[in-house]
């Protein structure tokens, strides 16, 4: 029997370790594995033998932990107390402390297995441990042993990486191709490899001949450059395995070897040869003061803010020569090591690069929980061009490394490969040319008034006269505010007829908005209904144009050439300053996207479209210009159909309408009434997020769905997807259009390959002009792209799909930074969207970023039912835990902007002041809700440590602020209140009060030796 007072302290190393595994309970993150097979059969009995011998002469295989709460103790048994037991062999079950063995074996056919922790077998053990098993199977005599006990730390190692650590943190390290650290990691990993080419690696051997450096400094300076074009934060630390056995025990086994940490700072302006001087003498440094388990020594290098994080690396680098005994004798018999695929790791991302002559290869363990296949593939092809970069060009700006696999470029270059002829060349002969070949066609079919093509040009023309004769010249502005009808069309076409762009105004916006807009434009002219007049002015005429059927045949019918750069339309949007933007787009721009979508949607003579959105939204251009251009019949619809599904569904009906587009927040209107009307149609929608769900809806009512996305100072739509699969989390948005290309590019304004989350720009015929009267805004959200020419920067967070489609995650402007974390607002808005029962998700940060701030999100039901707890639970399966709202709120609408979008200011204030109302009430810490005292006691504490006034017997501790060092706190002024000490991993099992209070109840009532 075995006492405590038989175990001693483990060293500050070893609970290093325990400590971080305690992190995630019941992972085996710190299980490492070996085999090896051979060819012929192994005898059992001397198997067993040769393992005995190896064990005895070991005292770290014999090596039983016991772990007691937040405290872990060890003891070395006697060769003739040690029994590995019968339990069966697994890999990947992790072990207890519990004072059992740390070590499995097994034998399977001709395979010899063996799995241990690596505070007895670290991964440099492994294989002599497999080469000592194979010679005392051999009968070969083993040279002595003696137990290796490291020396402390040597002070001037630990002032150096004091020093060299000052100010350093993982944070914020994150690549922008990971997905977010899921809620209960379960460290599960994978691997990939790649052969590095023959020319890279003599490439990179020559490098390191003429600088003076190990060929490793230039695979690290690789890996650096790698990493901070994924967006890893330039302050780079890396973790790297040193072996810290002297060389008179370097075949001693256990745990003798130490991370080291690699810290870089990329300097994007400095040349790459300086990169690699810097990498090597970090690599140097690094090596000299290894004695330093640094990852024992918390004040060193501090934890991360992420309650989950099991290390204090995100990165692992390793280079590995090619000399170990792949194959080796045992009992006259060949053995072959075997690779043991790894199954979990503790790094984000572990690159270990073997080099053996002439050839290289670089492994991958990616944890698959944050990255897939495609993507850690794609990072060691990205790395082999870095590394080739670099043997190439030394003296190149580390900024301007390429970092593209041959797969991002074909990928890409066939999206953007979307050159088409545009004729004619704008929208007005596009329809001059319907009106000379089916004059008496249907144009417009307006209530029980049918429009034909040849009175809505008859119409046009009129106008131009009209507008001419009021001092409107070729270039001025014509304001239009008219409710949708042919009185409107034929508003627009005749600005053109007379050489003038429209300004589309909306009368309900506010009187002061519409004023500014006219001023702003100088429009010479409004167009508008009687009741508009007191918008006249001594330099603007307001006029009424008559209905189109009362006004005489034109002497002429011919529309004037028009140049495809000039203005087509002048639209308002609003801006960041709360003074309208307005955007100029040329008739070549407008021209290409109503031929595209002419085309997208095979429109026809035969075909009648849906005049749905106000015309101050510039997606209503598609809707008027389609079917016009097309020789088909457009249906102008009252307000009324865009909020009342009836209303809608009677529409599509009665007119037989083919093409139906709306924004996601009328399609979530009016799919409940509408739904049953669309079978057959096709639907388009964009603007904003449009939620799985949505999509679904709108899938299973028989249309054919158009997902579309574009802003408007791109012309309408840029990117479509015809959606035939609504399975997965999120909706694409497709690939350019027509004569449009799209890229991504980090913060540096670098195109980014795929699967790297980026601000999206777009190029092509569809960009803007600029915006009116703005030149410091135009050229601050244009630009000239070396390749693509004119682009705009659409603020929109997006990456590329491995098929050459687009993600979108919503807008980078609303990145918030939360305690060390940087945040997407619109990533967690399309998580919450994806729940079925939400019709409408925003998300707002309200307090102090550094201090007391906390997400909410506000959410509007899809139906009636709204289960706060199934949405809950969503977006922990979905979200990392730092982008976890801390709390969800329901309201019965959205506040909408003059926009139609969401007004998040007012949401803001809606939600302050209900916050406000919650503090300011008592905080309540007995009788309903609260079982008992600790579990009241608890509630005060973690509203004490949290810092939070809000706290209830239910407030998961986590999911509010806390954190893994905050949660030491926690149980330690638990052990002081219930005298029951806890392990690190019950918080993470338990984070309410209630549910840690249970527990501890739980373990004081239990039966002795329970």
């Amino acid at each position: 029997m075995i006492s405590e007072a038989d175990y001693a302290e483990v060293s500050r190393k070893e609970e290093a370790l325990w400590l971080l595994e305690s992190l995630a309970p019941g992972t085996p993150v710190n299980n490492r594995s070996a085999a090896f097979t051979v060819a012929g059969e192994l005898d059992p009995d001397r198997l067993a033998a040769a393992l005995a011998v190896v064990l005895g002469r070991h005292d770290a295989l014999r090596s039983v932990y016991r772990a007691d709460g937040m405290r872990l103790v060890k003891r070395v048994l006697s060769p003739g107390e040690f029994t590995l037991g019968e339990a069966p062999y697994d890999a990947g079950t992790p072990f207890e402390f519990n004072g059992g063995p740390m070590l499995r074996t097994a034998l399977a056919g001709d395979t010899f297995h063996v799995t241990a922790h690596e505070l007895v077998l670290d991964g440099l053990s492994a294989g002599v441990f497999l080469e000592e098993i194979a010679a005392a199977y051999s009968h070969e005599a083993l040279a002595p042993v003696a137990a290796l006990v490291e020396l402390p730390p040597r002070t001037p190692s630990l002032e150096f990486w004091r020093t060299r650590l000052a100010g350093a943190t993982v944070d914020g390290s994150e690549l922008k191709c990971a997905a977010p650290e899921p809620d209960r990691p379960t460290l599960a990993a994978a691997q990939v490899s790649r052969a590095l080419p023959e020319h890279v690696v003599t490439g990179v051997r020559r490098l390191g001949s003429d600088l003076g450096v190990p060929e490793s400094a230039i695979l690290l300076a690789g890996y650096y450059a790698l990493l901070a074009a994924h967006g890893a934060d330039p302050d780079l630390v890396l973790g790297s395995p040193v072996d810290v056995r002297p060389a008179e025990s370097a075949r001693a086994i256990g745990y003798h070897v130490n991370y080291v940490p690699l810290r870089v700072r990329i300097d994007r302006a400095e040349s790459v040869r300086d990169l690699i001087l810097r990498s090597a003498d970090t690599l140097r440094t690094a090596v000299a003061h290894a004695d330093v388990p640094v990852d024992a020594y918390p004040d060193l290098l501090p934890r991360p803010r992420s309650a989950r994080r099991t290390t204090p690396f995100r990165y692992a680098f390793e280079v590995l020569p090619g000399t170990g005994r792949a194959e080796f004798p045992i009992g006259g018999m060949q053995a072959r090591r075997v690779e043991v695929e790894p199954g979990f790791s503790k790094f984000d991302l572990d690159l270990r690069v073997t080099v053996t002559g002439t050839a290289a290869e670089v492994r991958a363990v990616y944890r698959s929980e944050l990255f897939d296949a495609a993507d850690a593939t794609l990072l060691i092809a990205r790395y082999e061009a870095v590394l080739a970069s670099f043997a190439s060009g030394p003296g190149v700006l580390v900024g301007d490394v390429p970092v593209w696999s041959p797969r991002d470029r074909e990928v890409i270059d066939a999206a953007n490969n979307t050159d088409r002829p545009v004729q004619p060349g704008s929208v007005l002969h596009a329809v001059q040319d319907r009106v000379t070949g089916q004059p008496g066609a249907v144009a417009v079919i307006d209530g029980d008034q049918r429009v034909s093509y040849r009175q809505l040009w008859n119409a046009a023309h009129h106008l131009a006269s009209l507008i001419r004769a009021a001092g409107v010249e070729p270039g001025d502005v014509v304001a239009v505010a008219l409710p949708r009808s042919a009185e409107l069309a034929a508003a627009v076409l005749g600005a053109w007829l007379a050489g003038a762009a429209y300004l589309p105004i909306d009368a309900a916006h506010p009187e002061e908005r519409i004023r500014y807009q006219l001023a702003d434009s100088g429009a010479k002219i409004l167009l508008a209904t009687a009741d508009l007049a007191r918008y006249a002015a001594d330099d603007r005429t307001v006029l009424t144009p008559p209905p189109v059927t009362d006004v005489p045949d034109p002497a002429t019918s011919a529309a004037p050439p028009v140049d495809p750069a000039a203005c087509a339309y002048l639209i308002y949007t609003s801006g960041s300053t709360g003074r309208p933007k307005g955007t100029l787009v040329s008739h070549g721009a407008l021209a290409n996207l109503i031929a595209h979508f002419t085309g997208e949607l095979a429109a026809t003579a035969a075909d009648t479209m849906l005049w749905l959105t106000t015309f101050a939204f510039d997606i209503s251009g598609l809707e008027l210009f389609v079917p016009l251009a097309s020789g088909g019949s457009l249906v102008p619809a009252p307000d009324s159909a865009r909020s009342d599904g009836r209303v809608l569904r009677d529409l599509v009906l009665r007119h037989d309408v083919r093409f139906v587009q709306a924004t996601p927040t009328t399609w979530r209107l009016v799919i409940d009434r509408a739904g049953e009307s669309l079978r057959g149609r096709t639907v388009l929608a964009g603007g904003e997020i449009v939620p799985v769900w949505l999509a679904q809806r709108l899938a299973a009512a028989g249309a054919a769905f158009h997902h579309v996305y574009g802003p408007t100072e791109t012309t309408i739509w840029s990117t479509s997807r015809i959606v035939t699969d609504t399975s997965g989390a999120r909706l694409d948005v497709g690939a350019p259009i027509a004569n449009t290309q799209v890229f991504v590019v980090d913060e540096h304004g670098d195109d980014l390959p795929i699967g790297v989350r980026g601000e999206l720009c777009i190029a092509g015929v569809g960009v803007a002009i600029g915006y009116h009267n703005r030149p410091e805004l135009t050229a601050q959200r244009f630009g000239e792209h070396p390749r693509y020419g004119r682009f705009y920067r659409t603020g929109d967070v997006a990456r590329w799909r491995a098929d050459g489609v687009l993600d979108l995650f919503g807008r980078s402007d609303r990145q918030v930074k939360l305690r060390g974390n940087r945040i997407e607002l619109g990533e967690i808005e399309a998580t919450l969207l994806a729940h079925p029962q939400v019709g409408a998700a925003a998300v707002v940060m309200i307090g102090d970023p550094s201090a007391d701030a906390v997400l909410i999100g506000c959410l509007e039901a899809a139906a009636s039912t709204l289960d706060l707890d199934s949405v809950r639970s969503h977006a922990r399966a979905q979200l990392s835990r730092s982008m976890l709202p801390g709390d969800l709120v329901t309201v019965e609408a959205m506040p909408i902007n003059g926009s139609g979008k969401v007004d998040y200011p007012a949401l803001e204030r809606l939600v302050a002041e209900r916050r406000a109302q919650a503090v300011s009430a008592p905080l309540e810490l007995s009788g309903a809700g609260l079982d008992d005292e600790l579990t009241g006691r608890l509630t005060t504490l973690w509203g004490t440590i949290l810092q939070r006034e809000d706290i209830t017997a239910d407030t998961n501790f986590f999911e509010s602020g806390g954190n893994s060092m905050l949660a030491a706190w926690a149980l330690q002024e638990l052990q002081n209140l219930s005298g029951v000490s806890l392990g690190l991993g019950e918080i993470f099992e338990q984070p309410t009060p209630r549910g840690l209070a249970t527990r501890v109840q739980d373990l004081l009532t239990a039966p002795a030796g329970r």
